[in-house]
């Protein structure tokens, strides 16, 4: 390595002065904080020509006879063997460009630590810097970036043109160029370049003050100073580049040059350097020059000295600054020292800005420091406090020199002069407020604009150090780790385009490797150490000493049981990371390895040419494959760590988790003919993709500067490949992001870490849209509305974190259900019971724990009963009531009982082909954790779900289900769900048994399903990261066969019925397995399916694909017909595209079903159309278009099935289920994607109605009556042209329902929105068949009541007041209820304050004097109605009489809370009277939790056991029952689905 700009220290040029021999001249001594000046700058050493690309190996760099010669070849030639499965003949094409391609979209550091005066403000704003080979332009704000990129190794200077609109940046080179172009756009505008001129590098340049001239001054031994005229009189720089015209030239003298500047009133050129100041003047194609004059001034200590900085006052006086602290003031016009102001600072004082009102000075102390005019000191401001007051995520510094002060090497103030931009040595930038002193030492406003690793250069030696080397990113979230020899180990957001942490290291970092499964990122050093540091919490885990030598690659293998260790010594070792009690202990090594030579004690344990340097685990864990410095390739068992031969078969055709090392098989077309071992130093392979056609690409880094882009396997002589200029130096590392989106690339000596967009280049929007720009200049927008409302743009315009070429349907991912709210933060204030007592901490109104806290067993609760209440205010404010009397049942399991009788809902948001017919004509399908059968005739409904009381493992789903299919004799269905480890159910729809169940293999979650065409087999595909099919024997519940299936997610599979094929389909992925399946043969167990991707020539183009089906016409192939993302109808023979439809669709394809008897092929689409075709020609017969029965708008289709010619069975995105025959007809009805909280049934038994409202932000009532018409009656929105936002895994919108009340009069339904917006609504029920809602008025809301409405409650009918609702109580999550009076125009008459956390549940007492509430922060709380004062004693209301109880904290509530809960997890409960015959009564709690179960206890619940209930998948938003007892409703969260329950008391048993 070492291309680029290197470097070698010149002691001699520490000495050398130009200084006049006339003049006195300071004695400085030597400053460290030069030492990088004190350089020569060299250009590279020439690359070598890649050569033709060719498929040929044997004479390829790696290969046998490299250019034909025997002798050159490597060691590892021999070891290079390739894989069994790979084809004999190179695929057509191997050696030729990728499709895939990078753009650079961010760059994390900045050149500091050999330059100045390298920062400035555009006339826009924006900051303009150079990093690497670039010229980088940053919107702060947006955090994107604009790159000039036309340099071909290192910029070493920028200038800005008076203009604020050009800048000129100049580089290193043999000749070196000067681009000067425009920070708008970074198109170049001009060129200079010569032989006759500059030499080695640029090493300052300026513009002056009219902008015509370009001055620059050169690297060669006179260090020559030029002058051009850049910009010709009447060039227009939009009609082309202009052509530079040279002025004068002349030399400045051997002195090192540090700074060069235009004097803007007299038009003079100054030059600084090494104890020398020259004043150069343009006459007539001359430079006249004359030196600064010290001599008369001696006797005040005037002396000629080193120049870092330069600043012009504005009557045209010089100011300069010297490396010893000290400024010189010169006269107007001349070259004479009048002033010297003695140690304004303490060391060198890089920089000097005149802001247009002060002049700022800052250096090497630290201290930024701002002067008047007269020199007098207005204020200065101590950076290294800046820093310290800049914290991370984690409240730990963000900057790299907080602690101590950072060297400052460059200012820019902004054009008006109220901002100050200053860039570090430690590759930081960093922006102030100066508008006065204040405002400066104001923390919160300072700014860390850019982080980069710090570097250096040994003020002993001149070894340049702070090389970055180590990368690592996270395995599945778009985050990165690097390390560098500046011992900071540092964690990246790839979407943020920030640093988000940064951890000091004991030693210098040389690699790094993120643990799979942990948050553990392993680290090893030069000094022959492995550091383990937990990134989240900051601190080491574990050291372990290896050698005494650097460690050069780590990596942890697939199963995170083991890290292996490749040394400079040629020894490899494995780690065991669980073993022992501290972990990470050495297992097992490689044998030791025997040095060919000795150059000292301090290198005895290096061994050159053996060290190893990469190292590559197997899919299994069982083997690695080692590079060595030498060129050679190893292969070792592990964690034996048993040498293998490469031609061992388990090694030979072994999967490889990652593939990093240079040398190897799928790595040979990437080295040049004439390349040496260490001239490529990284590789990289992409996740996603199958290897074996190609789909994968591979990344290098090389000592040129260079990233490149190949196919992979790059298994050939020469691959033509993509190249990406932007690092100077040598590129270190690169590694692509779990997701494939990025890349991300090292420089060694730059110390850049750049940030590239793979595959969709063009990608999502960078940071905010124009609008959201001009939003931020809008000064009427408070500081809290500006950032919520930029929030919703940039969320809107990113969206989440997922292939921005799919739908969010196409890859969302399963997690397992979380919380639906967050615990506010605690603080512990004392101890009962030897238990913590907890209070808010931001507790600073009411009284939320005045009292002490009771026991649980001062209560009632059951002996032994733990509550995650226990020490919280909750049980301060908990009495017990004076009714209540403990008697030996108080903790049975309740008499009542639940019997799930109805499910209202669908899931079509993110499944297809999930809605059948059986062999009754009763229609199929799924919702929630449910197998729905509905019988549209008799208005009846079976049910199939996971009964969390039963022993019996095979009764049903207990996660949400995911996909459906039908076995050929149309009885049977099988469907599978979310989980851990999902479960795989077929039952018989008649009877809705479970017949078998299949777990085991998948993980996280099963996608899709199909039957084999004789019934035996069923095939399945996961969610895990290879989407692996398996096929199951499903009686016998045994797995035959498994193979991977694809890294983008496969959306749906089918089986063919004439050939046996088993086609797959997904997000650019179309395979066939031929003959997976033949008529009358079985499939043996064990049997090896070969999937083969699709082969679309030139007919087609890869995109998503999401369904198939199959067609047979005698005499031709069978068929596969396949729906695609741009609306086309793909056809296949085999696996080759032979047939193109455009235009079948306006949209997405998403079903495609064949009706075979009747030769009808059907397809329903995104455009809400079903399009029925004649299936052997294709040729089209008629179409249907189905609008949503919410909204009137198309309804795009997600499953579409028949079973006659006369009719179809479509399902919808929207949650809707249609049957098609004479005309459409709505069969199931749901709220569309997202959650459902409000639920609130009719007040009157004999409406039979209930309420619902969801995230799609409408209210539905539903008719609820048995035997009758279940369905939806009415509907309406809650605010209309809601704009819609995109939060966690669920699309809603401002008008988003999370609450909703009934009137006591049934004749009005409040609804509370996720804004804060309370609407009310008037609803007419008196004819079944003209259900309106119409809305009658929206509650007025206080300033900033944003926060969701959590709960809403109507004030009970009393005597004074016999209708109820006279009051109407609002609480919200701005910790706040609002009470309104409904007689005196709904006008607000009081608020609750108090609660420190957001407020969960309200209800009132039965004569409307008191209310109670819940809030997150685990109080309860009492308030007097309706003046809402607080009622502090908890025990002047126990025996007060509630009217209900729908909280989940409360005496009647003590005890709901199950084994392991956090006290977030129970989401909502209701007390009840079930009632029974002969009058017998039951007082009983019903529950809804996270586990998405349905809990009913004896009331008051103080312990004893319930009975539980599934149905749900995801957790269980609300729970209510109807006004009689006799029904209970629960609502799930992310399921969509309302439950539908018979509560019953059985009769006794005699």
């Amino acid at each position: 390595m070492g291309a680029g700009a290197s470097t070698e220290f010149n002691p001699e040029a520490v000495s050398l002065g130009d200084a006049e021999s006339s003049e006195p001249v300071d004695a400085e001594g030597y400053d460290s904080d030069l030492a990088d000046d004190f350089r020569d700058l060299k250009a590279p050493r020439a690359k070598p020509a890649q050569g033709r690309p060719t498929v040929e190996t044997s004479r390829g760099r790696l290969g046998p006879e490299p250019s034909g010669d025997a002798k050159r070849a490597l060691p590892c030639a021999k070891k290079i063997v390739p894989p069994f499965q790979y084809p004999k003949d190179h695929p057509e094409g191997a050696e030729k460009l990728p499709d895939n391609k990078l753009r650079l979209e961010f760059v994390h550091g900045y050149r500091s630590h050999d330059a100045r005066h390298n920062l400035h403000y555009d006339k826009k704003g924006l900051l303009v810097y150079h990093a690497a080979a670039l010229g980088i332009v940053l919107n702060a704000k947006t955090r994107k970036q604009t790159f000039f990129d036309a340099h071909s190794d290192d910029v070493t200077c920028i200038a800005k043109h008076p203009g604020g609109d050009f800048f000129a940046t100049g580089q290193v080179g043999d000749f070196p160029a000067i681009h000067v172009w425009r920070s708008s756009d970074a198109k170049k505008v001009c060129t200079i370049r010569s032989t006759e001129l500059h030499k080695n590098a640029i090493l300052c340049a300026a513009f002056s003050k009219c902008g015509k001239y370009l001055a620059s001054v050169g690297a060669d031994e006179a260090h020559l100073v030029a002058v051009h005229e850049w910009g010709p009189p009447g060039w227009d720089p939009l009609k082309g580049e202009a052509t530079p015209k040279l002025i004068a030239t002349e030399k400045f003298g051997r002195a090192r040059p540090y700074v060069c500047a235009f004097n803007p009133v007299d038009g003079r050129l100054v030059v600084g350097g090494k104890k020398s100041l020259k004043f150069f003047t343009i006459d007539d194609g001359t430079l006249r020059v004359a030196p600064a004059q010290y001599s008369h001034g001696a006797s005040k200590g005037f002396a000629a000295c080193s120049v870092l900085s330069i600043a012009f006052l504005p009557d045209g006086s010089t100011f300069a600054g010297t490396m010893k602290g000290d400024a010189y003031k010169y006269e107007e016009g001349g070259c004479r020292a009048v002033r010297k102001f003695a140690a304004i600072h303490h060391g060198p004082i890089h920089d000097m800005a005149f802001t247009g009102k002060v002049l700022a000075t800052a250096g090497k102390d630290g201290k930024i420091k701002l002067w008047s005019v007269f020199m007098q000191p207005v204020f200065e401001v101590d950076t290294a406090k800046v820093a310290e007051g800049l914290l991370d995520a984690h409240a730990q510094p963000r900057s790299y020199a907080a602690g101590k002060a950072p060297s400052i090497r460059a200012l820019a103030p902004s054009a008006d002069g109220r901002k100050l931009a200053y860039g570090t040595a430690a590759s930081e930038i960093f922006e102030i407020d100066i508008t006065d002193e204040k405002a400066a030492q104001d923390k919160t406003k300072a700014k860390l604009l850019m982080n980069g690793h710090a570097g250096a250069i040994d003020p002993k030696t001149g070894a340049d150090r702070g090389d970055v080397w180590g990368l690592a990113m996270h395995p599945r979230e778009p985050r990165f780790v690097t390390v560098s020899e500046d011992r900071s180990i540092r964690l990246w957001s790839l979407k943020g385009k920030t640093q988000d942490r940064m951890l000091r290291l004991p030693s210098k970092g040389r690699c790094v490797d993120w643990h799979p499964k942990t948050e553990h990122v392993a680290v090893g050093t030069y000094r022959g150490d492995v550091i383990v540091v937990d990134v989240e919490k900051g601190t080491i885990v574990t050291r372990t000493k290896l050698s005494n030598v650097r460690v050069n690659a780590v990596n942890y293998s697939p199963c995170g049981c083991f890290l292996g260790c490749a040394s400079q010594d040629g020894v490899f070792r494995v780690l065991g990371v669980y073993a022992g009690q501290s972990g990470y202990q050495i297992v097992d090594k490689t044998d030791d390895v025997k040095p060919f030579f000795v150059i000292d004690a301090a290198h005895e344990d290096d061994r050159g040419p053996q060290a190893m340097t990469h190292v590559d685990w197997s899919e299994d864990s069982k083997f690695v494959q080692i590079n060595t410095a030498g060129g050679d390739l190893l292969f070792f068992t592990a964690p034996q760590c048993d040498p293998v031969e490469a031609a061992f078969a388990p090694v030979r055709d072994a999967e490889w988790n990652s593939w990093t090392i240079p040398m190897g098989w799928a790595t040979q077309g990437l080295w040049s003919e004439d390349a040496k071992p260490g001239d490529l130093n990284a590789v990289a392979r992409s996740n996603r993709g199958d290897w074996e056609d190609g789909e994968r690409v591979l990344a290098c880094g090389d000592d040129y500067g260079s990233v490149k882009l190949a196919k992979y396997p790059a298994n050939v002589g020469v691959s033509d490949a993509h190249e990406y200029r932007g690092h100077s130096a040598h590129v270190t590392n690169v590694a692509f992001s779990a997701s494939d989106k990025w890349l991300v690339s090292t420089g060694g000596g730059d110390r850049c870490v750049m940030v590239w967009r793979h595959k969709d280049v063009d990608g999502p929007p960078d940071g905010l849209t124009p609008e959201a720009e001009a939003m931020l200049e809008d000064k009427k927008l408070t500081h809290e509305e500006k950032e919520e409302r930029v929030l919703a743009i940039v969320h809107e315009a990113v969206g989440p974190d997922t292939d921005s070429e799919s739908d969010e349907e196409d890859v969302v991912s399963y997690d397992q259900n979380a919380a639906s709210s967050k615990p506010v933060m605690m603080l512990q204030t004392g101890m009962e019971h030897g238990l913590g007592v907890f209070t808010p901490v931001n507790a600073t109104d009411g009284v939320p724990n005045p009292y002490k806290n009771h026991s649980l067993a001062e209560l009632g609760c059951r002996r032994g009963y733990k509550s995650p209440m226990t020490g919280k205010p909750v049980l301060s404010q908990t009495h017990v009531p004076s009714w209540w009397k403990k008697d030996s049942t108080s903790y049975d399991v309740p008499t009542s009982r639940l019997k799930l009788t109805w499910a209202y809902g669908f899931r079509g948001h993110d499944a297809r082909q999930n809605a059948w017919y059986n062999t009754k004509g009763e229609v199929c399908y799924h919702t929630a954790a449910c197998g729905v059968v509905y019988n549209p005739a008799s208005e009846t409904q079976r049910l199939i779900t996971d009964d969390p009381e039963s022993d019996d493992v095979a009764e049903g789903n207990s996660d949400d289900v995911l996909c459906m299919t039908r076995h050929p004799e149309r009885r049977i269905f099988a469907t599978g769900e979310i989980g851990g480890k999902p479960k795989i159910i077929v039952w018989d729809s008649h009877d809705v048994k479970a017949l078998a169940m299949l777990q085991g293999f998948h993980r996280t979650a099963v996608l899709c399903l199909c039957f084999s065409p004789c019934g035996d087999y069923l095939a399945s595909v996961g969610a895990d990261a290879e989407h692996s099919v398996a096929v199951y024997e499903w009686k016998t519940e045994t797995l035959v066969a498994t193979y991977k299936g694809d890294r983008n997610k496969i959306l749906g599979i089918n089986w063919s019925p004439f050939d046996g094929s088993l086609v797959t389909t997904g997000v650019k992925h179309v395979k066939f397995v031929k003959c997976a399946w033949k008529e009358g043969e079985k499939i043996a167990k064990g049997t090896v399916f070969r999937p083969r991707r699709a082969t679309l020539g030139k007919k087609g183009k890869w995109q998503n694909f999401y369904a198939c089906s199959f067609i047979d016409v005698e005499g031709k192939p069978p068929r596969t017909v396949v729906g695609c993302k741009g609306g086309q109808l793909y056809v296949f023979e085999g696996s080759t595209l032979t047939q193109v439809i455009p235009g079948a669709h306006d949209g997405k394809v998403n079903a495609v079903y064949t009706l075979h008897e009747h030769n009808v092929l059907l397809t329903g689409g995104d455009d809400g159309v079903v399009c029925f075709w004649k299936a052997s020609d294709l040729s089209p017969l008629h179409k249907v278009r189905i609008e949503s029965a919410a909204t009137g708008r198309p309804a795009p289709i997600s499953s579409l099935t028949t079973d006659a010619k006369a009719k179809a069975l479509v399902g919808t995105k929207v949650g809707e289920i249609w049957e098609i025959s004479d005309q459409a007809h709505l069969l199931v009805e749901s709220h569309e994607r997202g959650e459902i909280w409000g639920l609130a049934p009719h007040p009157s038994a004999g409406r039979a109605k209930v309420a619902t409202g969801g995230d799609d932000g409408t209210i539905r009532i539903w008719n609820v009556k048995p035997g009758k018409k279940r369905h939806c009656v009415a509907r309406a929105r809650v605010i209309e042209n809601a704009k819609p936002l995109k939060s966690g895994g669920g699309r809603y919108t401002t008008a988003a329902v999370r609450s909703l009340a009934w009137h006591p009069s049934g004749g009005q339904l409040a609804a509370g929105t996720v804004s804060g917006a309370v609407s009310l609504f008037k609803v007419d029920l008196d004819d079944p068949e003209t259900t309106r809602i119409d809305k009658e008025l929206d509650l007025w809301r206080p300033k900033l009541r944003t926060g969701w409405i959590a709960d809403i409650k109507y004030s009970p009918a009393t005597p004074d007041f016999p209708s109820g609702g006279h009051y109407i109580a609002v609480g919200s999550h701005d910790n706040v209820v609002d009470v309104y009076d409904t007689m005196r125009d709904h006008a607000l008459v009081g608020t609750c304050k108090g609660h420190a956390s957001f407020i969960t549940h309200l209800g009132w007492s039965q004569d409307a004097r008191y209310l109670w509430t819940n809030s997150g922060d685990y109080e309860l709380m009492f308030w007097k109605m309706p003046t809402a004062t607080q009622v502090k004693k908890g025990k002047d209301v126990q025996d007060v009489s509630w009217d209900g109880w729908t909280g989940v904290l409360g005496f009647q509530t003590t005890g709901v809370w199950y084994k392991g809960s956090d006290g977030t997890d129970v989401n909502a409960c209701e007390v009840a009277i079930v009632p029974g015959d002969h009058g017998v009564e039951e007082r009983v709690v019903a529950t809804g939790d996270d586990r998405g179960i349905v809990s009913l206890f004896k009331a008051p619940a103080l312990g004893g056991k319930p009975r539980t209930y599934g149905g749900h998948s995801s957790h269980v938003a609300n729970v209510r029952f109807g006004p009689d007892g006799s029904q209970m409703f629960s609502a799930g969260g992310g399921d969509t689905s309302m439950l539908q329950w018979d509560v019953y008391m059985p009769a006794p048993v005699e």
